[in-house]
């Protein structure tokens, strides 16, 4: 059935698995801002030092628009299916974006006999609780040692930098700087054209590889290169050899 809404989990639109799917709102409750405080001394109140997003809850309401019990049933067991594993979730009024989650509440048939009463099923976003864009941002700088400016659209920060660096020979040391959070890479042996690439999973877990083989054992400095939303984000490296080197950041909002 027609509807003005629609989400879609790892690249499966709800609506795709039967005619008879008929999506009635998907609604977004909004997100508790947690807050660690300490108290300062013979003073009244207390100091914020860290701000905090949790988690974020995505609900989807849906109809089975079937008179045909079994059938109902079966349309149920095929969404509960789709949304068993959670993973990216797009919908269509948060155009560009997506959302890692996992599934939270799922669906099911409260009733045979209430046919038209809506089902309903929830997903939680823990590891990244914003919004992301689809397509990132990118910035390409080339040579030894290179600096550039990088603006990164958004609404909230809390989002990390993935980056790619292809050298021109074999590549010993790489500094990768963002926002004045340097990692650096030594005792390294690089192939030339080899990619070394900076990514991060669903869970937020970063990977450095070169190929197939992880750098995370060659890595010092900096945990994460934090990326600003909304701003423009100071971005540098420098390496023993020239490199053709990419920044991505995509954009996080609330």
């Amino acid at each position: 059935m027609i509807s003005r809404y629609e989400a879609t989990l790892n690249g499966m639109p709800l609506s795709a698995i039967s005619a008879d799917i008929l999506i009635l709102d998907i609604a977004y409750p909004p997100a508790e801002i947690s807050f660690s405080t300490y108290r300062g001394a013979k003073r009244h109140g207390n100091r914020v030092y860290r701000e905090y997003v949790d988690h974020r809850d995505v609900t989807i309401s849906f109809a089975i628009r079937s008179y045909d019990i079994v059938e109902r049933q079966t349309i149920c067991n095929a969404v509960q299916r789709w949304a068993k594993n959670g993973g990216v979730l797009q919908t269509n009024d948060h155009e560009g974006q997506q959302l890692r989650c996992v599934l939270l509440s799922p669906p099911s048939l409260q009733s045979a006999k209430k046919w038209t009463d809506p089902i309903t099923l929830t997903f939680r976003a823990y590891a990244m609780p914003f919004w992301e864009d689809v397509i990132p941002t990118i910035l390409t700088l080339s040579g030894t040692s290179k600096s550039g400016t990088l603006y990164v659209p958004g609404s909230v920060d809390g989002g990390c930098f993935e980056i790619e660096a292809v050298p021109s020979g074999t590549l010993t040391t790489l500094n990768l700087t963002t926002n004045g959070k340097t990692v650096t890479l030594s005792g390294i042996s690089v192939s030339s054209g080899t990619a070394v690439k900076i990514e991060y999973d669903d869970e937020m877990i970063m990977s450095i590889k070169a190929g197939n083989t992880s750098l995370l054992n060659k890595r010092s400095g900096a945990d994460d290169l934090p990326m600003l939303c909304g701003e423009n984000n100071a971005v540098s490296f420098s390496a023993n050899v020239s490199c053709s080197v990419t920044f991505k950041g995509r954009g996080v909002w609330a």
